[in-house]
């Protein structure tokens, strides 16, 4: 499948940046999960991609003296900037960023790498950035999430699921990895989709029109598969991964 545009990923969040905060459950758990792989105590100059509402600065244990978030969604920004108005907050593509080589002593990122366009190449680019090439740990949406929704998608034709990278692609990168599967319950499938839609997250590409008969279709296979007594089930799977 092929990747989601700059412009779709912006209008996304845009739009989802008033209930964003409300709708992402799992991504502040995340976010914790990432802030444990920290060890140090103190940084100087800290970059974080993919501010969204601020979730991750809210977990930050450590010290520093600059705190620069950056997002490609001005309305998440804004977010941002409010949530932390003594941080600085600017609009950048996390791929293409405006600053020079070893200016960073720690760069951070959690649920956000799955959107670049061209990570073999942008990621490692980002080590530039690090003064000691150094201390660089994110998160990341990888294969197997959504598992269930591709299946199903398969059968009946309706929506479709961003083709998303394994441990190994960010191994190869030269990252150490840890993959951590989480499974969250649904009420419905209407429920599911209307809260990834509240949190800017598709996971999809598809813009094509599609009849209500194969969203109904759609739903009723998802729930006789994958329904259960707490309700249906959606797989997360997670890689945490660290450069220190």
């Amino acid at each position: 499948m092929s990747i989601l545009s700059k412009n779709y990923i912006k209008r996304s969040f845009d739009k989802a940046s008033k209930s964003y905060s409300g709708f992402s459950e799992l991504q502040n758990e995340i976010a914790k999960s990432l802030t444990f792989m920290i060890e140090s105590d103190f940084f100087g100059n800290i970059l974080e991609i993919g501010v969204g509402d601020g979730k991750l600065a809210n977990l930050i244990k450590f010290s520093y003296n600059n705190y620069i978030g950056i997002d490609l969604s001005l309305n998440m920004a804004h977010l941002f900037k409010k949530n932390h108005p003594k941080k600085y907050s600017i609009v950048a593509d996390g791929e293409n960023l405006p600053f020079a080589s070893n200016t960073f002593d720690l760069i951070i990122s959690s649920s956000v790498f799955q959107w670049f366009s061209n990570p073999e190449n942008s990621i490692p680019k980002l080590l530039d950035l690090l003064k000691d090439k150094k201390n660089m740990f994110f998160s990341v949406f990888s294969k197997g999430t959504f598992w269930q929704m591709h299946e199903i998608s398969k059968i009946t034709g309706f929506g479709s699921v961003l083709d998303l990278k394994d441990k190994l692609f960010y191994e190869n990168l030269g990252f150490d990895c840890k993959i951590v599967q989480y499974t969250v319950y649904y009420k419905s499938v209407k429920d599911f989709l209307h809260s990834h839609k509240k949190s800017g997250a598709r996971y999809t590409n598809q813009t094509t029109f599609c009849a209500k008969s194969k969203f109904f279709e759609f739903c009723s296979m998802y729930e006789k598969l994958f329904g259960t007594q707490k309700g249906i089930e959606v797989t997360y799977v997670v890689n945490f991964c660290k450069k220190a």
